[in-house]
């Protein structure tokens, strides 16, 4: 196990302990201060950048060759910090605490040390971690919303007021499609330039709304819960190829929705962003693709094509495949040796 000491604040100083920690030049591009893994201790590379309003982003994409303990220790408060796992696992601890708590591939953790008590970050040896924080300077930000964080009616509104770090806070769920889009965006290129900063700033600052936003919807009930999150979009992708691969077993959206255990607008809203469809409407066309493949491939009856995709009867699967296609099944199949599916 090695560890590594964080002692300076902003984040450009937070790559400057890291790369004398790792014996590393640091590259500065535009203000956005990167170093890469040396490759004898790993490889990857950690990027960091602060904006107005006491706002940084760093990133982390690395896979190190020994167990990896970064302590970040200051003699003064730490940023509040947003953390997002996209790849692999990653440990937080408070060094108060010592106790670690884990976050791993598409969650997120919201986290604040008290006074001046620190956080440690783990890294496993041999295993890749891609993962973002978001980190508010308070007393910065603060500064910058006096009057609309007064008036602030939210649970996190004392969090993100505790310029003084007196209560320590940790809160783990799992992160928003949207999250996951703003962080495919903001670790798009590797070096930094004017357009890219400007758009960074723009994006982590909608991150923090869209977190404000998720961590009130975590509080409801499951099926209150409005946003969709991409581990329930992984979800609906495994629920989809499960049931496609066997078409004769039929579904209410209901039914779909409890397996998955969201609500059905959510699972709505999912099929929209992947499939760009209704749930029905994306279930009917794969049994309507399955039928042109058996109609094609077998000689088996309407009557068995019908069970296989789940339908009530043949007379309403030629109506439904007729009103799709302009044509019958069996008109269909009389063509199959001289047609593609259509």
């Amino acid at each position: 196990m090695r560890h590594i000491y964080v002692k300076s604040l902003p984040l450009k100083d937070v790559i400057r302990d890291l790369a004398t920690e790792l014996n590393c030049e640091v590259i500065d591009h535009c203000e956005e201060f990167l170093i890469q893994i040396p490759e004898k201790h790993g490889k990857g590379y950690v990027r960091g950048i602060n904006f107005r309003k006491g706002i940084g982003v760093i990133e982390y994409d690395c896979v190190f060759k020994e167990n990896i303990n970064i302590h970040f220790s200051l003699s003064q408060i730490h940023p509040l910090k947003f953390i997002f796992c996209s790849n692999g696992i990653i440990k937080h601890s408070f060094e108060e605490l010592n106790k670690p708590n884990i976050i791993e591939t598409y969650q997120n953790a919201l986290v604040a040390s008290s006074s001046h008590n620190g956080h440690i970050l783990e890294f496993e040896a041999g295993k890749r971690v891609h993962m973002n924080s978001l980190e508010i300077d308070r007393a910065m930000f603060v500064k910058e919303f006096p009057c609309s964080l007064e008036r602030f009616d939210h649970p996190l509104k004392n969090l993100l007021m505790d310029v003084e770090a007196n209560k320590l806070f940790y809160y783990q769920g799992n992160y928003s499609l949207r999250t996951s889009d703003l962080i495919s965006q903001m670790n798009t290129d590797l070096f930094s330039d004017f357009l890219r900063a400007v758009k960074l700033e723009s994006q982590a600052l909608e991150m923090l709304a869209v977190q404000i936003d998720q961590y009130e919807d975590d509080l409801k009930l499951d099926k209150n819960q409005q946003v969709l999150r991409k581990q329930e979009i992984e979800k609906i992708i495994a629920l989809t190829e499960n049931m496609t691969q066997d078409l004769s077993v039929t579904y209410t959206v209901k039914e779909i929705a409890d397996a998955i255990g969201i609500n059905i607008n959510k699972l709505q809203e999912g099929f929209k962003y992947l499939y760009n469809d209704t749930v029905n409407n994306f279930i009917q066309n794969k049994r309507l693709e399955k039928a042109q493949e058996l109609l094609i491939n077998t000689e088996i009856s309407m009557q068995e094509i019908t069970e296989k995709i789940g339908l009530s009867n043949p007379s309403y699967f030629s109506k439904v495949f007729k009103e799709r296609y302009n044509i019958t099944p069996n008109q269909f199949r009389k063509g199959k040796d001289t047609k593609k599916v259509i």
